[in-house]
């Protein structure tokens, strides 16, 4: 695989007699991050048990950004970087410049624990924190419905590879416009979390179970839903066509089924897809 160093942030192919252009990474939390994942109401989607979510902070350390094809590498990020996805996006993860303009049909990324990560757009203490608790992505918020208020403060370290990177509008890839600019954006959907099956594409959002895991607290209820507690909570004692695995190994309780789920909230220019590969 041939590469060539351009910056010291990344690396690139020299330019080409093609022309060359520029690609600009960036990453989103959407509404559902930055805002509020609603009840259900008609057919709008939120949660079919009537909670609402509201994130407070949701850091992800992005990293490994690459544009390649099977034998080339048009340009790599440097360090990682922490970003909080819940302020106002989308913020740029790196901006590679004459790179050949042409069609690559290959992007891949990662949300992994980097203790050389750098800030993105998180603040000097969360940058610390993840690197501390080697965590890729942590998140605080709360869970209301009627009166009664849920928080949680999950911290993960899972390490997910998001490979072969597809919009369904623009296809695999991305294609690099002659003395021009494309835009690629990394989205991270705070949704996935709250799905009730790994692999149906029928999956709803629900948070009684999760409400309810509070009540195991050694303290009994305190508001505070933590991922012990959910650790304590079989998939087998919750009401059946609920939190189904689609046969993923490993996954016995609340607590493995929303580390898995964690695992899908990387996309693809909005709706598009990656394959995450397990690390």
């Amino acid at each position: 695989m041939r590469k060539w160093m351009l910056g010291l942030s990344f690396l690139g192919l020299a330019a080409c007699s093609e022309g060359t252009g520029t690609v600009t990474f960036t990453t989103y939390g959407e509404d559902y991050i930055e805002k509020e994942i609603p009840a259900a109401a008609g057919t709008e989607a939120g949660f079919v048990d009537g909670w609402t979510v509201r994130y407070s902070k949701f850091l992800v350390t992005l990293g490994e950004v690459k544009v390649y094809t099977h034998d080339e590498t048009a340009a790599e990020q440097g360090p990682p970087k922490v970003f909080d996805v819940h302020k106002p996006g989308p913020v740029v993860v790196e901006t590679f410049t004459n790179l050949p303009a042409q069609d690559w049909d290959h992007v891949s990324y990662a949300i992994a624990p980097a203790g050389n990560a750098v800030a993105g757009n998180a603040d000097a203490q969360d940058v610390e924190r993840m690197k501390a608790e080697g965590y890729s992505v942590y998140m605080e918020g709360t869970a209301t419905k009627g009166s009664v208020t849920k928080r949680f403060e999950w911290g993960f370290t899972t390490n997910t590879l998001y490979e072969h990177c597809e919009s369904p509008d623009l296809g695999e890839g991305v294609t690099v416009p002659k003395d021009g600019e494309e835009t690629v954006e990394l989205t991270i959907h705070g949704d996935h979390l709250f799905f009730d099956d790994l692999q149906s594409p029928d999956a709803k959002m629900r948070f009684d179970a999760l409400a309810a895991a509070d009540k195991l607290g050694i303290a009994g209820p305190d508001g505070v839903v933590t991922l012990e507690e959910l650790a304590a909570v079989d998939l087998t004692e919750l009401p059946q066509g609920q939190y189904g695995t689609g046969g993923a190994g490993g996954v016995r309780n609340l607590r493995d089924f929303v580390t898995a789920l964690v695992r899908t909230a990387g996309h693809y220019r909005g709706e598009g897809e990656c394959a995450p590969k397990v690390r």
